[in-house]
């Protein structure tokens, strides 16, 4: 958390979460150890807790609640917490309250689209020009119309309707700065004069703050969600390592026991046959993962659907990012490109058979700049597939060439004879 703590607050109603996130992966075991200690609570729990509680500061921040940083964020975070357990009473008052726990409701109906259609809009503050570009649109203009399509949808579930319907169009454009200076002009004396305007004007005002709050608090909320899951995923995976550290020492220990209990011959021959007989994890531990080509900012404005899908992969979500790059055209990064990250990405997700017809494709082109690397990763895919003829016949290529930026982690892999077959 390296922002300087006078401009948190800042950041945060302007939409930056970056504290409030990094704040929750850095003080999750502590607070867990806390909750234990004060409430004896578990630690699924105490994660749940938690992120009610920095939403509870978010939403404070966002409304105004509160406007200092706490000196001690911490301790205002446990007392936050505190009060979830206490069940007190929301600070907000209760018609508020329960106007802006409405909007959130309703927000959860809408469709997917319309929910980051909106986010995108009121909580990230994008132009209709950036947004054509994140969704796909054709241009800025279908991007507006979708988002009032939306917006009227999220209207339309309030019951009764909101007094503002039938001005919605007219305030709509004068908000969105779709107006010219002179219609900007003559909406700005028609809010002077006219009461009945001016009313439906502010209740639009309200209506479109508490769907900002509402995209805020979701966003925040599927961030923490998230962050959580792969943080389980990163202790699971280190305690899975750990239990296969003890078998191996284990192992070992019996291996010297059974050495002064049996001739010199038997123990080595045991000695082989038990390194030879790696477990299916090694696999992970001996696979370089590519992090893919980085772009130039430039590069990320022109080619959105690239940039969408190489973020994709890079956070671990390989099916969103395969359907994002099928959406690509070759004309736009070249055939050779292309099936070089398909087969990244089908190997990522664990489908080894689909990710090795277009790396195999690229071994095959002479000189082409991805064939070195293409080589690599379908040894790998042989592996995983339990294809480990094929798999030593690759990686063997790939150790021979000294010009192929893989041939450390080939050299690695054979030099184990985690290949090799059991006698």
């Amino acid at each position: 958390m390296s922002t300087p703590l006078a401009e948190v607050l800042t950041h945060l109603r302007v939409g930056n979460q970056k504290f409030l996130v990094d704040f929750y992966q850095q003080r999750r075991d502590v607070f867990a150890r806390w909750a234990l200690r004060q409430h004896q609570l578990g630690a699924p729990a105490a994660y749940a807790l938690l992120q009610g509680a920095l939403l509870d500061f978010y939403d404070q921040v966002s409304d105004g609640r509160l406007t200092r940083l706490p000196p001690d964020v911490p301790a205002h975070v446990n007392q936050l917490a505190e009060q979830q357990l206490a069940a007190a009473a929301a600070p907000l008052p209760a018609a508020e309250a329960s106007r802006r726990q409405q909007r959130l409701a309703h927000f959860h109906q809408l469709g997917t689209d319309c929910q980051r259609l909106l986010t995108y809009f009121y909580f990230h503050g994008y132009n209709f020009g950036r947004m054509s570009g994140k969704l796909g649109f054709a241009n800025p203009a279908v991007a507006r119309r979708q988002k009032g399509a939306c917006l009227r949808r999220l209207v339309d579930l309030t019951n009764p309707p909101h007094g503002f319907r039938t001005h919605l169009d007219a305030l709509e454009r004068f908000a969105d700065g779709a107006l010219d200076e002179s219609a900007q002009e003559a909406f700005e004396q028609r809010l002077a004069t006219d009461a009945d305007l001016a009313t439906a004007y502010a209740a639009y005002e309200q209506f479109t703050a508490d769907l900002r709050w509402a995209a805020g608090h979701d966003t925040l909320r599927l961030r923490l969600h998230l962050l959580d899951r792969r943080l389980d995923q990163r202790t699971t995976s280190l305690a899975r390592l750990q239990r296969i550290s003890r078998g191996h020492r284990r192992r070992s220990l019996l291996w010297a026991m059974a050495a002064l209990l049996v001739a010199l011959g038997t123990a080595t021959a045991w000695w082989t046959t038990s390194r030879t007989a790696q477990p299916q994890e090694s696999w992970a531990s001996y696979y370089r993962f590519d992090p893919a080509l980085a772009l130039t900012p430039a590069q990320e404005r022109s080619r959105p659907l690239l940039a969408q899908a190489l973020a994709e992969y890079r956070a671990g979500h390989y099916p969103t990012a395969l359907h994002t790059l099928g959406r690509l055209s070759p004309s736009e990064i070249g055939a050779d490109t292309l099936s070089y990250y398909r087969g990244l990405f089908l190997l990522q997700s664990g489908d080894n058979q689909a990710a090795q017809p277009p790396l195999h494709r690229l071994t095959e082109v002479i000189g082409g700049p991805l064939a070195r690397r293409a080589l690599y990763h379908l040894g790998m895919a042989y592996w995983q597939a339990q294809q480990p003829a094929a798999a030593r016949d690759a990686l063997r290529r790939v150790a021979a060439d000294s010009l192929n930026p893989y041939q450390t982690n080939a050299l690695r892999v054979l030099a184990a004879g985690v290949l090799n077959s059991r006698p």
